[in-house]
């Protein structure tokens, strides 16, 4: 598909006329929006709230303690400049989308081949399926990682715990592949949202259960401070922790009503800020400084949960949040492949349809795709389980960074440049010049962090290293 710049160059002048009126309705990938609207059509406005949330909320949710130790209470303020800066750069890629035709496929890639020409649709595929399959190969690390605490130490089925794990992740996502759409995993994303609803709640009861930290093994608790030096690592939390942009476009065909998706940006974007907060906040003050990178061995170690077993003996509290976590991961896996499937096919040239619009693939083509990321991922996970961890985290980081700031600005410049006030340009300049400052501080991060590991330990950084990394991104400097 491609584009063409209408008199002037894409810097300067509008390629093609605004959308008119507010009923149109856009050919998609997975689902067919060009049949008129109906009631059982798309995604509601809750549903694709939903959707969002279980697609951001990840395993950052579980470094946000640790994000506010490293920066102190000033991490309330750095959280909420973060949050403002990723939802306006989320309203940023929905304004571009002005810029095309009612009738042109409104994807990432057509934004980049509005902006840069014929070829930028493959810049932008590039870096989002860069960023969607690194972190979905991630995903299948953790849910490895956390399917091996709810399972005994000894195996199952004459199998090492290891080998179990991955032959169950194979059997228990495998079925998920097959659900075409946003819309027939809204279910599953409303169940993720409640396995995150769980976590909340945990960290929050513990501080409600001890709100003076008697009952912390180690006395006198930790202290809290107001401002660390950290708060630029915490940023970078807060930043990966809040990207994902490159799932927006696919997340707005996917509704019943696209011209909505604003309010679901506004209400996604309010929803993780309250959730990264009261997790981030309870667990600083309960564990203050001591506080780890993942807030799940805090509840292990030192919390009135610890040990203690709920109805049934051995299912204790902090092996539940395991679970939700699990199942946080595990719903979240299918909404990434859709959007990497997304991504591809709307760049392959026997997808173009008439008008710039993106024929829906054949249910059985969409279905084998989707398989085989799948299952490429899991040989790519499970070969570089301790080798490539490393370079996946960095590939993460980067592409995070570029699809959710640096490309929306740099779209937004170049196709309205001449229509908005010096005031607007100098906005998203800013948001541009930031986007790539924290580029550029995550991957001296990770490379520091890795770089000082690999010394510590004359061993490759193994993946469930590399997840850890990618969900808090900016920990502490080497």
């Amino acid at each position: 598909m491609a584009v063409e710049p209408v008199a002037g160059s894409a810097a300067t002048e509008p390629l093609l006329q605004q959308e008119q009126g507010a009923t149109a309705h856009y050919r998609i990938i997975v689902e067919d929006a060009d049949l008129p609207s109906k009631s059982n059509l798309g995604v509601s406005i809750p549903q694709a709230v939903f959707n969002l949330v279980n697609i951001y909320v990840g395993i950052g949710l579980l470094a946000m303690p640790y994000a506010f130790a490293l920066s102190g209470w000033m991490a309330f303020a750095a959280l909420l400049a973060t949050a403002g800066l990723f939802c306006l750069s989320a309203h940023l890629i929905i304004k571009c989308f002005d810029k095309l035709d009612p009738g042109e496929s409104h994807t990432y890639p057509a934004l980049g081949t509005a902006a840069l020409g014929p070829r930028g649709q493959y810049v932008v595929a590039a870096f989002a399926v860069a960023e969607f399959f690194t972190g979905s190969c991630l995903v299948i690390v953790v849910i490895w990682q956390e399917l091996i605490l709810c399972l005994p130490e000894a195996g199952v089925f004459g199998m090492s715990a290891f080998h179990a794990t991955v032959v169950i992740s194979l059997v228990a996502v495998l079925p998920l592949l097959l659900i075409p759409s946003f819309q027939g995993l809204s279910w599953l994303s409303l169940l993720g949202c409640c396995s995150t609803l769980v976590v909340v709640l945990t960290v929050a009861g513990v501080v409600a259960i001890d709100p003076l930290r008697r009952k912390m093994p180690h006395q006198p608790p930790e202290p809290h401070d107001v401002l660390r030096l950290g708060i630029v690592q915490a940023s970078g939390i807060f930043a990966i922790s809040l990207s994902g942009h490159s799932s927006l476009p696919a997340l707005r065909n996917s509704m019943r009503e696209p011209q909505k998706f604003k309010t679901v940006l506004n209400a996604g974007f309010i929803s993780m800020l309250f959730i990264y907060a009261i997790v981030g906040g309870a667990g600083y003050w309960y564990w203050g400084r001591s506080v780890t990178a993942l807030v799940t061995t805090d509840l292990a170690r030192s919390s009135p949960f610890a040990g203690k077993s709920l109805l049934i003996p051995g299912v204790t509290v902090d092996r539940i949040v395991a679970a939700c976590v699990l199942v946080n991961v595990y719903t979240t896996y299918p909404c990434l492949v859709l959007v990497i499937q997304d991504m591809v096919w709307s760049v392959m040239p026997w997808s173009q349809g008439p008008s710039g619009s993106v024929r829906a693939p054949l249910k059985v083509t969409a279905a084998a795709f989707r398989i085989t990321v799948f299952l490429v991922g899991n040989c790519i996970a499970f070969a570089a389980y301790s080798l490539m961890g490393n370079v996946m985290s960095l590939m993460g980081g980067i592409c995070s960074m570029c699809c959710s700031l640096l490309l929306p600005s740099s779209f937004f410049m170049l196709l309205y440049w001449r229509n908005v006030k010096p005031s607007v340009r100098w906005a998203v300049f800013g948001i541009l010049t930031g986007g790539l400052a924290l580029m550029v501080l995550i991957t001296i991060e990770n490379v520091l962090d890795i770089r000082h590991r690999l010394q510590a330990t004359q061993t490759p950084l193994g993946m469930q290293e590399a997840a850890w990394i990618f969900s808090r991104q900016m920990m502490t400097w080497s």
